[in-house]
């Protein structure tokens, strides 16, 4: 079989038509290097993330040299997948002998034969490394090919790479090509086989934890502290609603196992604990604005309180609208001049009597001019009903705006307190049942170890 670095690339088409299917549904990948990445030789290119058909695609396409990347069987599943994987040369692992047999041996001849080769992280062992994780198969990989190759090296570059979860504004898969691991001769007597792959892989695994992307220290602290919290408050409500249980969230704190996943996804997958962050940034601003919404009600007194009250301001508020708006047309010409000459004065202080003279002169010339113009247009008769409406409105304009206006605002801020509170209950809903599934997973992985 022509395993070379001729056959990686069949046709050049699937690639260029994944690279057009990026294109057109708006991901955009950028590529960030250390160092370059030479352009003949066998490589391996170490991804520190989960291995995905996705992730693959995008490094598969971003480099200029070809790239065969391991992914296991069951992520290329469906036409499109059946159909791009041959064409840009995957590998892939069906999880069980002697199918991950052949996967391991097209791995190594790829490297054998000088190619280039990407292994993710949580990527299966191939029967190569039964007790290790994706550092110690690829690094067993690395040591059969240079045996092969009459210990000739391997070069080893570590990627990382950032691919958004789903309601993520950004759709930019980010990769960055770290520079190659520094591998010095030994002194002295050589190692055994075994300690060399060992020695690979913990150096591999340590440049996993170096990843770019990952949150920092310190915010990665705050994360685990909001996340308490949610858990807190999410234990309080179910425990408050049973009279009975007298336990409470004092000293509640998070499990070794989910502390120690956050630890591992931070370096193996930050877009995801992003997303959570995201999440807990949500229902923190949720949580807020519920609280000052509660606030703002309650302050209102008994008018908002009374089930009665509330309801006939809900009628004033409605029945009495088209009054408003009755006043407003007739009475905003007034308001214009007046405002107008207000924010001319070079005194901003509450206005004198002489002023509020004024302003009632202003008023009634408005009045006598507008009554005029309707006894002009529609005649005396309209005139005479529309004359006493004036000042009515007016003062009914006032009321609403003073009074009604104010607390119809409230009864519709208390309208979506309940919604508030559903999304909240939905949010931590889901970090809760994300958090248990993957305690759930976890648990699965440490049991299939032993």
């Amino acid at each position: 079989m022509d395993t070379g670095p001729q056959a990686f690339r069949r046709s050049g088409f699937r690639p260029a038509l994944v690279r057009r299917w990026f294109a057109l549904t708006r991901r955009k990948i950028r590529l960030l290097q250390a160092g370059e990445v030479t352009a003949q030789g066998p490589v391996l290119f170490a991804v520190s993330h989960p291995p995905g058909f996705l992730p693959a695609l995008a490094f598969a396409t971003a480099l200029e040299r070809p790239v065969r990347c391991l992914l296991p069987k069951r992520l290329a599943r469906g036409f499109m997948a059946g159909f791009l994987a041959p064409g840009l040369d995957f590998i892939l692992d069906e999880g069980k002998s002697p199918g991950s047999e052949a996967a391991a041996g097209e791995a190594l001849d790829t490297l054998a034969g000088g190619g280039a080769l990407a292994v993710f992280a949580d990527q299966a062992p191939l029967g190569l490394a039964p007790d290790g994780g994706s550092a110690a198969t690829a690094a067993a990989l690395v040591g059969r090919a240079e045996a092969q190759r009459a210990g000739r090296r391997v070069a080893i570059h570590p990627v990382h790479l950032y691919q958004p979860e789903r309601g993520v504004a950004s759709r930019e898969i980010l990769i960055y090509v770290d520079s190659p691991l520094a591998r010095l001769k030994p002194q002295g007597p050589a190692p055994s086989d075994e300690s060399v792959t060992q020695d690979l892989a913990a150096a591999m695994e340590s440049r996993f934890r170096e990843n770019a992307f990952q949150l920092l220290p310190v915010d990665l602290e705050c994360f685990l502290n909001d996340l308490t919290e949610i858990l807190r408050s999410g234990l309080h409500e179910e425990w408050a609603s049973q009279p009975e249980w007298k336990q409470d969230v004092e000293g509640f704190s998070l499990s070794g196992m989910t502390s120690r996943w956050v630890e591992q996804a931070n370096y193996l997958h930050p877009a995801r604990l992003i997303h959570l962050r995201q999440s807990l940034e949500d229902y923190r601003r949720l949580e807020r604005d519920c609280a000052l919404r509660e606030l703002e009600v309650g302050q209102a007194g008994a008018a908002l309180r009374s089930v009665w009250r509330r309801a006939v301001l809900w009628a004033e508020a409605l029945v009495g609208l088209p009054l408003a708006v009755y006043g407003l047309v007739n009475h905003l010409a007034t308001v214009l001049l007046i405002a107008g000459a207000d924010s001319l004065r070079k005194d901003k202080r509450h206005a004198g009597a002489n002023e509020w003279i004024l302003r009632a002169a202003v008023t009634v010339a408005f009045y006598v001019a507008q009554t005029y113009a309707m006894a002009h247009w529609r005649g005396r008769v309209y005139a005479g009903y529309y004359a006493p409406s004036l000042p009515i409105s007016g003062l009914y304009l006032w009321r609403y705006w003073r009074l009604v206006g104010p607390q119809a605002r409230l009864l519709l801020k208390s309208l979506t307190i309940p919604g508030l509170r559903k999304k909240i209950n939905l949010i931590r809903r889901d970090l809760l049942e994300s958090l248990d599934r993957t305690s759930k997973l976890e648990e699965e992985k440490a049991s299939t170890a032993r």
